[in-house]
């Protein structure tokens, strides 16, 4: 038996908190360090340009997600139900499931790009490519945005609250409909029309995880989609 609906949510509501701290804590790490280095930094002026710093948001990126996963881990181990691989769903699902997720994504890049040639919309916010072009090293940016952010992203969202949500009145669909939700609002750095793409995009990944039992499915193809961005960018910004 999870968590409750009431009680996973609360535990996530304690994640959110939590987070920003860590965030705090990276910034003033790295401005004392620059401070250090340079007797003329300015720290007024390196705190109001984070938002666009790749080196940043690398290193908060990681430092944030790794929080998350050790704080999940926690939080499955006080229940004390079973283990935390049964709890997320960190199970291997039937082969058919990575061909499914594959024509999924397929299906999903080629309306997001249709309706984005329709609405005029650029292929990358203005923030992203600032961000990556002011990555160093760009190899911990790849790292942090491909591999880390969708594996701590997906046993939150997919995996902790997912299963909260499914064994209550909410059900999967309303598990499915929530975390997309909940996963698209906490992108703040994205513009309305972002948002509701990642909310569709999260509706897909639910379903995934809720057709074939798995946090891995959604997770490779939550990887899947930002390893193409990453590789987009690069070829036209890199």
């Amino acid at each position: 038996t999870p968590w409750s609906a009431g009680q996973t949510l609360g535990l996530g509501f304690a994640i959110a908190i939590l987070l920003p701290l860590v965030n705090m804590v990276v910034a003033l790490l790295m401005a004392g360090f620059a401070s250090m280095a340079d007797s003329d930094f300015n720290q007024q002026l390196f705190l109001r340009g984070l938002q666009h710093d790749g080196r940043y948001l690398t290193l908060a990126i990681i430092a944030t997600n790794v929080a998350t996963i050790w704080l999940l881990l926690q939080f499955v181990r006080l229940r004390g139900a079973v283990d935390w691989q049964t709890y997320l769903a960190v199970r291997l699902p039937p082969h058919s499931a990575w061909a499914v997720t594959a024509v999924a994504m397929m299906l999903y890049l080629s309306a997001s790009h249709l309706f984005g040639q329709v609405y005029q919309r650029p292929l990358f916010p203005e923030f992203l490519i600032t961000v990556y072009q002011s990555a160093d090293p760009l190899l911990l940016f790849w790292i942090a945005v491909g591999i880390i952010a969708p594996l701590a992203e997906e046993l939150f969202f997919r995996g902790f609250l997912f299963v909260g949500l499914r064994n209550s009145r909410c059900g999967a669909s309303g598990a499915i409909i929530t975390t997309a939700l909940l996963w698209s609002v906490t992108h703040v750095q994205y513009e309305l029309y972002e948002k509701i793409e990642i909310f569709l995009l999260g509706v897909i990944l639910g379903w995934l995880r809720h057709r074939f039992n798995s946090v891995l499915v959604p997770l490779a193809g939550h990887m899947g989609m930002n390893l193409m961005v990453l590789i987009l960018l690069g070829s036209q910004f890199g």
